[in-house]
């Protein structure tokens, strides 16, 4: 009866530990994304995107319609291939811009973070590349954008980055190879990359 009631305690108390564990994980995740959907959501509704398509092109202030907008899905290394692109696609719509033409895509990863940080894991560069030359569109992307949102205040974050993809890192399409600015360091980079802050609640308005 002894070695019985040890049993059901190491039972007990590994089943704890394993429900908590991945309670915490689940929890964890779970804020994450949270925070990560709020980012995104944010984006969409100060992009100058279209709604419902095409309805409301006759506003001088729409610059794009939203062609995709991808959510990350994935369970214990279960992911689909959708994953691997970048979160939104855009149109442009408009006639005004004198950088895009009407008809141009670009693909936008958007990376909210508590801290200012431009940091990119290689696994996601890697995905992101491969997805704009894999291109299952069919139809050139022009530009991969990065838009990093960083803090929060009220309904919207204290400070938001659209880089160009170059601007943080080379990408052979050949070789596949990332290369990014050699001797560089943080304080240096926030400084190269200052003339991409918004100044404004309207994070994609520069391309005008």
């Amino acid at each position: 009866m002894k070695i019985l009631n040890q049993f059901i305690d190491d039972f007990v108390g590994v089943f704890q530990y394993r429900f908590m564990d991945t309670f915490q994980y689940f929890k964890e995740r779970k804020k994450s994304k949270y925070l990560g959907d709020r980012f995104e959501e944010w984006v969409v509704k100060n992009s100058n995107i279209s709604k419902e398509g095409y309805p409301d092109l006759c506003d001088k202030k729409i610059f794009w319609r939203l062609l995709d907008w991808r959510g990350d899905k994935y369970i214990e290394g279960y992911r689909p291939l959708s994953s691997s692109s970048p979160d939104l696609l855009m149109e442009c719509v408009t006639t005004t811009s004198t950088i895009h033409e009407v008809g141009d895509i670009i693909a936008v990863e958007c990376k909210w973070r508590s801290k200012i940080g431009f940091y990119l894991d290689i696994k996601d560069i890697e995905k992101y590349e491969g997805y704009m030359n894999s291109n299952l569109l069919n139809r050139p992307i022009k530009n991969l954008f990065y838009v990093f949102g960083f803090g929060w205040c009220g309904d919207s974050p204290e400070s938001v980055y659209v880089v160009p993809a170059r601007e943080l890192y080379d990408y052979d399409k050949d070789t596949c190879r990332i290369t990014f600015p050699i001797k560089e360091t943080e304080k240096e980079k926030m400084g190269r990359l200052e003339r991409f802050k918004k100044k404004d609640n309207r994070c994609l308005l520069y391309i005008k």
